[in-house]
């Protein structure tokens, strides 16, 4: 884990957290069931009304501190997991093509009230104008001119929302970038991890091959914004910012690189190799970016490119 937390236990005695996950549940599958024309006025509206608890606990999650990243018991991430489940069904009228190879469209829900949603939520909507992995998800990949042109933001589909400085759910965006940056149906089609449904791309997630209940026993990926370093996975146990090369390639069919690591667990898919992305476990990886390591915050694909070509490692602070 990049940072190690508490083992005193996070709960608050006023909230219940199976009651939490029960709320969270029930609202998702009323999503995937619903079949008339206004989900926001018909479901998602009485929803907020009927669940002050959940918003609180969610309000007070956001303001929680750390040091500098807040404690989280396996439960509460399970909330979180639930929560970001809803958060994919909502943004599928969004997309294009079919999902998780189903014909559904998604609920009928517009643009705005998404926004209005999750910011009733009690979370933030943005969208930065310079092209980060951590804040996009690239959806559509248009070539540029030059083969070594960074990546820049074309269109919006949807918005990045945060949880306080906690990444809540990234971007979708339509990029253009050289093909030495991104490679054209790699960074767009690859599989994506810690997904649930996708339109047109395949999808992994640690919830996937479980039964009904099991499957929400699964664990919210936590990214942090913490001054000017971006912390990816942060309860992961392998910080690939100290784990050796020549470990790099433990577990994984086929073998990663260091690089190729940092690319997946970033970007949550391949979008330069081409190797094969669907066996992949980028689950248990973590890993920063910041100022402080060569500028791989505001340099980032110039630097992985230069580190996929020689196969060294990245110096981090």
């Amino acid at each position: 884990m990049l940072y190690q937390q508490s083992s005193r236990s996070v709960i608050q005695e006023e909230w219940h957290l199976p009651d939490l996950l029960d709320g969270a549940r029930a609202l998702h599958d009323a999503l995937l069931n619903y079949a008339g024309d206004g989900v926001y006025a018909d479901l998602l509206l009485p929803w907020l009304r009927d669940n002050p608890q959940l918003l609180g606990w969610l309000r007070s999650f956001a303001q929680r501190q750390g040091n500098p990243v807040p404690p989280a018991s396996k439960e509460e991430l399970w909330v979180l997991h639930a929560f970001s489940r809803i958060g994919q069904v909502l943004v599928l009228p969004l997309q294009q093509g079919r999902g998780n190879g189903e014909g559904w469209a998604g609920p009928p829900l517009s643009l705005a009230e998404y926004e209005a949603f999750v910011e009733a939520l009690g979370m933030t909507v943005l969208r930065p104008a310079q092209f980060s992995p951590f804040y996009h998800e690239i959806v559509e990949l248009q070539p540029a001119g030059s083969a070594h042109a960074r990546a820049a933001i074309l269109a919006w589909r949807w918005p990045c929302v945060m949880l306080g400085n906690m990444l809540f759910s990234r971007g979708g965006v339509d990029v253009c970038a050289g093909k030495t940056i991104f490679k054209p149906g790699i960074a767009d089609a690859s599989t994506l991890y810690w997904a649930d449904r996708r339109k047109g791309r395949p999808v992994n997630d640690l919830s996937h091959g479980w039964g009904s209940n099991s499957q929400w026993r699964t664990s919210f990926r936590r990214d942090y914004v913490v001054g000017d370093t971006r912390l990816y996975n942060v309860d992961g146990k392998y910080d690939l910012a100290t784990k050796g090369a020549d470990t790099a390639d433990d577990g994984r069919f086929p073998v990663l690189t260091l690089a190729e690591r940092i690319e997946l667990l970033t970007q949550r898919c391949l979008v330069s190799s081409t190797k094969a992305h669907d066996e992949l476990w980028p689950y248990d990886d973590c890993w920063r970016d910041s100022a402080d390591n060569g500028g791989v915050r505001e340099r980032w694909p110039r630097w992985l490119s230069a580190l996929l070509g020689s196969g060294r490692r990245g110096t981090n602070a």
